[in-house]
Order: structure tokens, then C-alpha cells, then sequence
């Protein structure tokens, strides 16, 4: 009898605590078990084979791969937090989300959508009014059908809130056509996307210059999605470490709570570690993370990051600071309210240069148009096409003399 009630008390825990659930072996059980356990293969994503909804997310470009590295950084910082978030969500949010999200014809990556909104809280409400696990403005609420008043706010509901997301979703696309771009417009608004496409004439959402917020929203969906994917790659060292104690913590917090009473003996042995804590040591030992991956990665040499205006050198001045080069426009290009024409001259002035690194710092401040002659003021960045960043490779000496080969450079407004 008092061994029934023993396991009784061990499947109340497992089935009680927050935590992965926990039995009881000998210590030379524990060992045989682990050394017949074979590393897992585990098929991890490789850098080219990232996406968002089938959608490549260009991690060939430096800028593109930093981006999404500090985005990763920033979730494995804050792992202990997100391993028990992680399995909340799978075992009592997704599986109410994902049926919904099939029932619209929705690509499953939306359900990281709503937990980089709401960190999937029903109660979570924004700056600016939005409300729920959606981050449903009220406006936006009413218009999807959405009961809001004294008593109630469905915005706080998730069946309802997520089936009216669905069909926010699906406008979005029709008027989209690209789940990357739907996901944007979801935070930064249709209108504002659409804005920015047209007057850059660029479709990609990873080559568009956004405010900071937008600009950062699809690199915080693919990183939980990484995470929640691949959580073995990540946590694996921190939960390792917090792993030793979790019998007798779960122990404790069972006996608190009155699952079991204070005098129940305690058994002889060594805690076996959760089962998922052991499918991640193994899974680790035989893949890297994508974060290490792409730390590793180098750029190719294509253009890559567009900028707002891509120009290419009409006439070099010499390579020192304070001595202005000459840029043409190489297309139309919208910036603001200003259209700029082909074969517009950007003047520019190198700002710095950097022979150690073999890299010139270029920075424009006029524009003259090819049609009227007239000079417009023009604040614009020579980027690096594949970091994204200030600072370009020094050109060759044939791209220096006239009737050279050509060099080609993006700049971006600031």
C-alpha cells in the first residue's frame, strides 16, 4: 500500500508541476541508460534553408545575418525565462491556434506572430491601445466583428481574437501577395507598407529601410521560431546546470501545494534528469546552432543590400578625407516627397578612410538633377552592399580611371 501511494504521489507531481516530470532509479540505471542512448541526428536548418512561411529569409547578406544573430542573442539571454514559456505555449496556446490558422488556409509560422505580440497574454495591452493576444487596436477590433465594452473585450478571448486575426491576416495577403510582407504590415500597417514598396521600388521586405520597429519584427519571429524549433541548440548548457536540484525542488513545491503530504519518506536514489533534458544534450552533440552557423557565414560577393538609392561613380576624387566624388543615379527612385531621376549627380564627401581595413566612408549632402540642373539637399550613407553597414571596400584602380569598370554603390537616407 505505502509503495502505491509512493508512485500515486510521483505521477501527481509530474502531472502538477510547470517543469518536465521526474521518477526515481538507481544511480547505475541512470548511467546504463545514458550510455545507451545514441546522439541524435537532428535535421537543423542550414543558413540558405531559412525561412519565414516558406519564405527565404536572405541570409547570405551580412546585414540580413547580423540582424537575425543579435535577435537570437537576445532570446538565448533570456533562457530560463523562455524554456517554460516554450512549453506553456506548445501544451496550451498552439494547439488551440494552430486549427485556426489551418482552418483560414494561414502558414503555422503565424503562431510565433501572436507570441512575439502578446508573449501570448491575454491581458497585454500596448502603448498605443492594443489589446489581447493579438494586439488588436480597438478600431481594427470593431471592424473584425469583435465584442468590446465595459464587461467584456474579446480582443482578450483566444478562439475569438485568434479567428478574427485569421481574417486580418487574409486581407492582408490579398492585397500582399507574401506572408513575409503580411507579417510586416501587421506591425507597421498596410498603408505604410505599401508606401514604402512604391516610393523604393522594392519588394523584398529584407531590403526595405523601415522605422527600427518594423524593421526588427520579422528577425524576432524567426528567432522564436528557431528557439521553439530547436531548443536543444540553445539552452541546452543553462538547463543542464539547473538540472541537479529538480527532483527536490518539484518535491518541495508538490508538498506545498498539498499534493502529496510532508511525511512521505523519501526514496533512496538518484533522480533520473527529464527526459527532454536529455534528448538536448544528445541533440547537441551532433549539430550546431543556427547562431553559430551564422557567425561562421560569409558574405557572398553579389550586391546584396540595395539601400534606397543605388548610384554608380561618375568621376573619383582622390582617396583622403574632405575630397568630393560624384555619383549618378542609376533609376527613378522616390525618397519622401523628392523624385530623384536617372543620371541625377549625388556629390559626396569622403568622411573617412580606413587603409587597414581597405574601406572609404563616403557621405552625400547634395543632389543635382540631370533635368533642371538644380541642386537639392540629399543626406544620404554609402553602405557596405554586403553588411548593410557605413564604409565600402576601397574600389579598384581600373574602377578609378574614366571609362573604367564600373562601381556600384548603395546609399541609404538618413
Amino acid at each position: 500500500m505505502h509503495q502505491q501511494r509512493f508512485f500515486f504521489s510521483i505521477i501527481l507531481i509530474s502531472f502538477f508541476s510547470f517543469t518536465l516530470a521526474t521518477t526515481v532509479f538507481a544511480q547505475r540505471s541512470f548511467r546504463k541508460m545514458a550510455r545507451k542512448l545514441p546522439a541524435r541526428s537532428v535535421s537543423v536548418p542550414k543558413p540558405m534553408g531559412v525561412n519565414f512561411c516558406g519564405e527565404p529569409v536572405p541570409v547570405e547578406s551580412g546585414a540580413v545575418a547580423h540582424n537575425l544573430s543579435m535577435a537570437l542573442m537576445r532570446n538565448v539571454a533570456s533562457q530560463n525565462h523562455l524554456i517554460n514559456f516554450r512549453r506553456r505555449a506548445i501544451s496550451q496556446y498552439f494547439p488551440i491556434i494552430e486549427p485556426i490558422l489551418k482552418k483560414y488556409r494561414i502558414p503555422d509560422d503565424f503562431k510565433y506572430l501572436a507570441v512575439v505580440e502578446s508573449g501570448l497574454k491575454a491581458d497585454a495591452v500596448s502603448h498605443k491601445g492594443a489589446t489581447g493576444y493579438w494586439q488588436l487596436m480597438p478600431e481594427t477590433a470593431d471592424e473584425l466583428g469583435l465584442k468590446r465594452n465595459d464587461k467584456v473585450d474579446e480582443r482578450k478571448d483566444l478562439i475569438k481574437s485568434t479567428d478574427a486575426a485569421c481574417r486580418y491576416l487574409r486581407i492582408l495577403y490579398r492585397n500582399l501577395g507574401s506572408w513575409t510582407m503580411v507579417a510586416a504590415a501587421y506591425n507597421g500597417g498596410i498603408g505604410r507598407m505599401q508606401s514604402h514598396m512604391k516610393k523604393q521600388q522594392e519588394s523584398n521586405y529584407y531590403f526595405l529601410s523601415m522605422n527600427a520597429e518594423t524593421s526588427d519584427y520579422l528577425y524576432k519571429i524567426v528567432a522564436v521560431k528557431e528557439f521553439f524549433q530547436f531548443p536543444g541548440q540553445y539552452l541546452t548548457n543553462n538547463l543542464m546546470a539547473s538540472a541537479g536540484n529538480s527532483y527536490e525542488r518539484e518535491r518541495a513545491e508538490a508538498i506545498a501545494k498539498g499534493l502529496i503530504p510532508a511525511e512521505e519518506p523519501e526514496p533512496v536514489g538518484l533522480a533520473i534528469e527529464p527526459k527532454e533534458s536529455l534528448e538536448l544534450r544528445f541533440e547537441t552533440a551532433s549539430v550546431d546552432s543556427l547562431l553559430g552557423t551564422l557567425s561562421k557565414l560569409k558574405a557572398s560577393n553579389a550586391v546584396l543590400f540595395k539601400g534606397d538609392v543605388e548610384a554608380e561613380l561618375f568621376k573619383p576624387g582622390k582617396v583622403a578625407i574632405g575630397q568630393t566624388w560624384e555619383f549618378k543615379l542609376t533609376k527613378e527612385v522616390v525618397i519622401g516627397d523628392q523624385k530623384l531621376g536617372k543620371n541625377d549627380v549625388l556629390y559626396a564627401t569622403v568622411d573617412d578612410v580606413d587603409r587597414q581595413s581597405g574601406q572609404i566612408f563616403l557621405r552625400s549632402t547634395k543632389l543635382v538633377a540631370d533635368a533642371d540642373k538644380k541642386a537639392y539637399k540629399l543626406t544620404l550613407i554609402c553602405l557596405n552592399p554586403q553588411t548593410g553597414l557605413a564604409g565600402v571596400p576601397l574600389p579598384k584602380a581600373d574602377q578609378l580611371k574614366p571609362g573604367g569598370r564600373t562601381w556600384m554603390v548603395g546609399w541609404k537616407v538618413l
